[in-house]
């Protein structure tokens, strides 16, 4: 006997999410290593603009099961270390002066408003809804 591959996706079982047993809580979010990001940002090594997109469209990808495909919006929706956004902000900066809308951009990572010290070092966690 054979397993039967289904030809039309109409054919395939529903699968049903599996019930959450009361007093146990989903999480909310998940990390992924700053490293790992970065090296699957692609694409961006010419200008803070093309490393902002490279890194923002790696995290959209990353989470499209949990989150769509909606655009990220970095001050509501990631998290990180005082030291890890340091890092994140040297990896986007890559020793070049911003300016007009690059500055804005990176300003918004700059800001403090991602800062999360519960968030481990050299993490940075992407809140994600349920």
């Amino acid at each position: 006997m054979g397993y039967s591959v289904p030809r039309d996706p109409y054919e395939r079982p529903v699968s049903k999410p599996i019930p959450v047993p009361d007093g146990v809580h989903r999480a909310a979010y998940v990390d992924y290593l700053l490293r790992f990001v970065l090296d699957q940002s692609t694409g961006g090594r010419d200008g803070i603009a093309a490393r902002l997109d490279a890194l923002e469209r790696t995290l959209v990808s990353l989470t499209r099961p949990w989150r769509g495909e909606r655009e990220l919006a970095p001050v509501r929706e990631l998290r990180a270390s005082s030291e890890t956004l340091e890092a994140l902000l040297a990896w986007l900066e890559d020793g070049e002066r911003p300016n007009g809308r690059d500055a804005e951009r990176l300003g918004v990572y700059a800001s403090g408003a991602m800062e999360d010290d519960s968030v481990p070092e050299g993490w940075v966690r992407v809140r994600i809804a349920w």
